[in-house]
């Protein structure tokens, strides 16, 4: 068994992206650009280069919020603006639409996606009122020319279903509802359907947000209000540490190399943690960490 790498008792957030109208949705491609939303202004999406040169990328249209990357060039996007879930190809910028609506239904309001590492595509589409358990988490099927086959309701009737991510061992989806501060998890089923949801842990303060899973299994997530990035063992519901961010409305993170980057919407801007920590693979077809 890989030992875990241990964690950092202090962080110090250091400054890397500024002047982010709302700053959500980190993630990066293979080749290393950091892409994030809302630079400027709203409804954009901004892109840092390896170099740092950071640039408004693409006009999305809509208003974006959690992104990922799909490992065959496109950077896929939750629109709630738009209520839909759209991809953007990094060559050319071209947009697509994937999903707009669920069986005939427009969806309430698309928040945050995360991947598989088979490419399927996860959404949380949550609505506006966290006191009502409206929200519902989907899946996109996507077959093997990379393109949306179908989608799927994974589950229903759920307090502002937010932050979402696939665990390392492919065989279990973790899910934060922010309407009542907690991290549920799912069992997949043979058939990629969702079963045995169960409480993994409740926070005591609000809220929760976007999530993810380092390269030892352990869950970060983006504390909102709270102003922190808290990390979780999952297998025993226990808190591992607390990060302060320097600000609040902590929406979201991503790894890069032993790094942690963090956008905190209350100071508009991405934040840098060096916690000498990988995050897990999450980019589809490839096993490797970002």
């Amino acid at each position: 068994m890989v030992a875990k790498a241990d964690l950092p008792r202090e962080a110090t957030p250091y400054p890397v992206i500024a002047n982010i109208d709302f700053a959500e949705g980190p993630i990066f491609d293979d080749r290393g650009f950091l892409y994030f939303v809302n630079y400027l202004k709203n409804g954009t999406i901004g892109r840092m280069a390896p170099d740092g040169t950071v640039e408004v990328w693409v006009h999305t249209g809509g208003q974006v919020n959690g992104l990922k990357y799909d490992g065959k060039g496109w950077i896929v996007a939750a629109d709630p603006g738009k209520r839909r879930i759209t991809r953007f190809n990094t060559l050319t910028r071209e947009m697509q639409v994937l999903s707009d609506s669920f069986e005939g239904r427009p969806y309430n309001g698309t928040n945050d996606v995360c991947l598989d590492l088979q490419g399927n595509v996860y959404f949380s589409d949550p609505g506006n009122d966290e006191a009502k358990p409206i929200g519902g988490v989907y899946r996109i099927e996507i077959d093997s020319d990379n393109n949306p086959k179908r989608v799927i309701q994974l589950d229903s009737e759920l307090p502002f279903p937010n932050g979402l991510a696939v665990h390392p061992d492919q065989k279990r989806f973790f899910l934060a509802t922010s309407g009542d501060m907690s991290i549920l998890c799912y069992d997949f089923t043979a058939e990629g359907r969702l079963a045995n949801k169960r409480l993994v842990y409740k926070f005591p303060t609000y809220t929760v947000d976007g999530i993810m899973f380092d390269e030892s299994s352990r869950l970060w997530v983006a504390r909102w209000l709270h102003g922190t990035v808290d990390v979780l063992d999952v297998e025993e519901g226990k808190l591992l540490a607390s990060y302060k961010m320097g600000g609040d409305r902590v929406t979201n993170l991503c790894f890069w190399g032993m790094s942690a980057y963090v956008t905190v919407a209350g100071r508009h801007c991405i934040e840098r943690l060096d916690v000498g920590v990988k995050g897990a693979a999450i980019i589809p077809g490839s096993s490797r960490q970002p």
